[in-house]
């Protein structure tokens, strides 16, 4: 069973490590983007853990049979998401009605002027489109490349909110098939102000992922630069360092929420463990049925479909975070994931909020085929309109 975090709250210092940089356009955007990623496999074979195992007493009932945030499929009779697809309340959204952060109609190249930055670049297809639009973005994954074709948009900053709402259309070509693994492609990204305008997704304070893995919706958690790094949990329940006894050792608000220092909250799956320079650090949660599917039909993966994600920062009380944060994702309307158990950001970083989206989709072992995804009339805003 995965370590419950024993917390007794003592000043500590916050270990940071160097930032994993670079331009998500650039020729090393790999070492930039996601060396590793929700899901992946570690190098000591600890990574990958599907997060059967429940989070935690003191962290609020443990999530459904999985989680996480992907990019679309259709709301149908023929196998949709079930009614155990998350830890919610009532299934409503959260945050009322937002306001326009930010709106991408992706109808011309000249994203810079619409204050896109890190190289911003892309292809765009007159022949995909959605109805009343002109043209999308097109991601064109070559065999063997890890990026698209074309370069993306890249990074987009906006004033911080402590709630951000993401809506975009997406379509995938009929025979994308992702990665072929359990993890990756990488799609969308959030991350906040605790970091630099330049911060790599895969090493941050907090980054989510929004992205779909082998047609399964996955929405995934990572704040690795806030481990305290004198006491690790690893996926396979051993430790490293805590004083040699993980069940007594003293962490303080200076942690990380998603695994290497403890569970707390809604859980699906989880991944710590040792990247190289750092331990990564990350929590999933995949939806309960396959949406972007390869037969015609509501969840065929080769027609447009409307996805909606939000995430919102948990509260701080008395200088403590306490694991009520949302995450939740729609699909053609339909709530698939739904959780209301999340820690995003403990006393350490009150301050904590979203402060900029990025579009990189990734797959580190690169394409295994030529591959499409279109994406549509992106939005990001402050709350589910």
């Amino acid at each position: 069973m995965p370590r419950v975090l024993l917390l007794i709250w003592l000043p500590l210092c916050l270990c940071l490590h160097p930032a994993c940089k670079g331009s998500i356009n650039s020729d090393d955007a790999a070492d930039g983007l996601d060396e590793v990623g929700p899901g992946d496999p570690a190098p000591d074979g600890t990574g990958g853990d599907d997060g059967n195992d429940p989070g935690g007493d003191d962290g609020g009932e443990p999530a459904g049979d999985d989680g996480g945030a992907g990019d679309d499929g259709g709301p149908g009779d023929d196998g949709g998401p079930g009614d155990d697809g998350g830890a919610g309340d009532d299934g409503g959204d959260t945050g009322g009605q937002g306001a326009i952060l930010f709106f991408e109609p992706f109808e011309d190249t000249d994203f810079g002027s619409r204050g896109w930055y890190d190289g911003p670049s892309g292809d765009l297809s007159t022949a995909e489109h959605i109805p009343n639009s002109n043209s999308s973005f097109e991601c064109f994954f070559e065999q063997g490349q890890r990026g698209c074709r074309g370069g993306t948009p890249g990074r987009h900053e906006f004033e911080e909110t402590d709630t951000v709402y993401l809506s975009y259309w997406v379509k995938y070509s009929a025979n994308y098939v992702g990665s072929q693994r359990s993890y990756h492609p990488h799609e969308f990204h959030f991350v906040t102000n605790q970091d630099d305008r330049w911060v790599g997704p895969a090493n941050s304070h907090l980054t989510t992922y929004t992205e779909q893995v082998g047609g399964v919706v996955r929405i995934a958690l990572q704040d690795s630069r806030n481990n305290d790094t004198d006491c690790i949990l690893l996926n396979n329940d051993s430790f490293v360092g805590c004083n040699g006894d993980f069940d007594s050792y003293v962490f303080s608000e200076a942690r990380s929420v998603c695994s290497c220092n403890g569970l707390i909250g809604d859980l699906d799956g989880r991944d710590c463990y040792n990247a190289g320079s750092y331990y990564y650090s990350a929590r999933f949660w995949d939806s309960p049925n396959q949406m972007f599917r390869d037969d015609q039909g509501p969840y065929y993966k080769n027609d447009w479909h409307f996805i909606e994600c939000l995430f919102q920062m948990n509260s701080i009380q008395g200088g403590i975070g306490v694991p009520d944060g949302v995450i939740q994702y729609w699909y053609d309307g339909e709530l698939v994931i739904d959780y209301h158990q999340i820690l995003m950001r403990t006393g350490r970083h009150p301050d904590m909020r979203f402060n900029q989206f990025l579009i990189a989709p990734y797959i580190g072992d690169g394409s295994p085929v030529d591959q499409i995804m279109w994406v549509d009339d992106l939005t990001v805003a402050t709350g589910r309109p």
